[in-house]
């Protein structure tokens, strides 16, 4: 394993990796930039690992970015390359929706940026346990990272408003929750949480973070309660998931830009 150190965020990859985690190293360094500001940040060690090296240290099939935290502190995980077979699979999720507003795996490196979120959620004390809250919440973090570099931003949004015209099956919260809705369900609860929370971000910027970095270490009842004592209009928006006039249905609310 090579490496690039830096004492934030240090960058590990396989053979050849070098100039992609160079890249995504210099990403999340530019992210960091927004989250420093607003509490101290533990180190994240960035991997960017060849197929043989992931299945070697990790359970997990190859292709998405993810985030862990272990022993050995905070981690973010990137392929190499993506794998073919994740690309189409992708691909035919998307078919019914036409051509999308850019290249995959560019969206899927984007995203990188959201697992990052998740670190900082686990350094702050900010997951609850509820996976639609910590979700909601890690777009509207990614965003406000994201909102000074404004070809980004715009790039995350447009790939949003792409992905909320899928038409999973399973819509419901409790589903998500149950991780029983597959890719297609995945991604449109993700896209239509990334539009609401801009929404928020437009509204009141950095209110929502500042609220919960008061009130950490959250949980469950917590972050509920205190997300519903700011945005109360947020109950229905999330009750409505899966039922008519949901995010997505004809009779939706209007979401986001």
């Amino acid at each position: 394993m090579r490496a690039l150190p830096h004492p934030h965020l240090p960058a590990f990859f396989s053979e050849g990796g070098a100039p992609r985690a160079k890249a995504l190293q210099g990403y999340l360094l530019s992210l960091r930039e927004v989250y420093v500001r607003y509490a101290p940040l533990p180190p994240v060690h960035l991997f960017v690992l060849s197929e043989k090296d992931w299945r070697a240290r990790l359970p997990y099939p190859y292709g998405l970015p993810f985030q862990h935290a272990g022993p050995e502190g905070l981690s973010v995980y990137a392929p190499l390359a993506y794998p073919e077979r994740l690309l189409h699979r992708l691909r035919e999720v998307l078919l019914p929706l036409g051509p999308p507003p850019g290249e995959i795996p560019a969206f899927l490196d984007l995203n990188l940026g959201h697992e990052y979120a998740h670190a900082l959620q686990v350094a702050w004390r900010l997951r609850t346990g509820a996976r639609w809250l910590d979700e909601f919440f890690a777009n509207y973090l990614f965003l406000l990272g994201l909102a000074p570099q404004k070809d980004l931003l715009e790039t995350l949004l447009a790939w949003s408003r792409y992905l909320s015209g899928l038409k999973p099956q399973k819509r419901s919260l409790s589903a998500y929750e149950g991780r029983r809705g597959g890719l297609e369900s995945a991604l449109w609860f993700q896209a239509h949480f990334t539009r609401k929370a801009e929404e928020l971000r437009q509204k009141d910027q950095d209110r929502l973070l500042k609220a919960f970095l008061a009130a950490a270490p959250l949980d469950r009842k917590k972050g509920h309660r205190l997300l519903l004592e700011l945005y109360p209009e947020l109950k229905s928006w999330f009750a409505a998931f899966g039922l008519r006039g949901a995010p997505g249905e004809g009779s939706s609310p209007r979401q986001g830009p």
